[in-house]
């Protein structure tokens, strides 16, 4: 093992790791910590959310073959739908210059990940985030020969963000950690809407520059039936996906950022037609009274036109690809 466990006052980065029913994972996540070679000192937070299954143990077992290396929080409530969370809470509670998370179904699978994306970003000040590429597995931990949605170019911007492309999927994201200091308004995170992955990428890109590094160093789960996975549970729910793209637009607005805003109302407006045209998930009267609330319509309208050739432009190609 020659990661370094840090202490409160000198620990350069902080591991965030929520678990919950993940007792066939786990320990796949926690090794695939234990074998990352860095020459900086870590925390590891672990968040266990009043699991159903064998977790518990299993966290309870590393803790005592690994003295002082996790910080396990054991929760006494399952915090899923109460007002901060499992993962907010644990970023609270980090003291890294650099903060990261890692789901308890999901790991890490080249040994000097970590240390490649905090030398960038300390070589790198003008930059608020890294991430890389990721491969699909399945629960097995097999490649499904599935493509994730992520950047395939150096920099991340909101044209990739529009378009559907994510940086990268959730724990390829290593970040500066704005959430020990008032550097970034974080009212989006905190409204705690979901996807909240997608909230915390369109916080990024919104607040500063996001490098994208080539290589595959880490597994995403894909697991689409059973579990506790977002994938295995997700329905389709349009006021959801509203509240997520409105949270977008007000966000924008805050920020007073003009680019940003015409993202999000170009999303946001493009689901509207969607879920008339389309899904049929809602009818006249109700998406007039969504679209009531985009204030700039030409513009969205313009950008709902071009929308097949921003596709064009930065959708993936060839295998089939992860939805999120």
């Amino acid at each position: 093992m020659d990661t370094k466990a840090g202490t409160r006052n000198n620990v350069l980065l902080s591991v965030i790791v929520t678990t919950y029913n993940h007792e066939k994972y786990i320990a796949q996540a926690l090794d695939s910590i234990l074998q990352q070679k860095v020459d900086f000192p870590i925390e590891v937070l672990v968040g266990e959310d009043k699991s159903t299954d064998n977790t518990k143990a299993i966290l309870q077992d590393y803790e005592k073959r690994y003295p002082g290396f996790f910080t396990m929080f054991y929760r006494e409530e399952n915090m899923n739908n109460g007002p901060v969370g499992n993962d907010l809470d644990l970023r609270y509670r980090s003291h890294g210059k650099y903060v990261i998370l890692l789901e308890g179904d999901d790991y890490w699978t080249d040994p000097f990940k970590l240390q490649k994306q905090v030398d960038f970003l300390e070589a790198h000040p003008d930059y608020i985030a890294v991430a890389h590429n990721c491969i699909v597995v399945d629960e097995n931990s097999k490649p499904t020969g599935e493509t994730y949605p992520e950047c395939h170019q150096s920099e991340y911007t909101l044209k990739h963000y529009a378009s559907g492309i994510v940086p990268g999927q959730t724990t390829t994201m290593l970040m500066r950690n704005f959430y020990i200091d008032d550097s970034v308004n974080l009212s989006l995170i905190r409204k705690r809407l979901t996807p909240g992955d997608r909230c915390t990428m369109f916080t990024l890109v919104c607040n500063g520059r996001f490098h994208c590094i080539q290589e595959q160093m880490s597994a995403y789960r894909h697991v689409i039936k059973g579990g506790s996975s977002f994938s295995a549970n997700y329905k389709p729910d349009f006021a959801r996906k509203q509240e997520l793209l409105f949270g977008l637009v007000e966000y924008s607005r805050e920020l007073n950022n003009t680019e940003a805003l015409r993202c999000a109302e170009y999303l946001y407006f493009k689901e509207i037609l969607f879920g008339l045209y389309k899904s049929h998930s809602i009818d006249k009267k109700t998406a007039y009274m969504y679209l009531k609330r985009v204030r700039h319509f030409p513009r969205a309208l313009v950008c709902i036109v071009r929308s097949e050739v921003h596709r064009k432009v930065f959708r993936l190609s060839g295998k089939p690809y992860v939805c999120i």
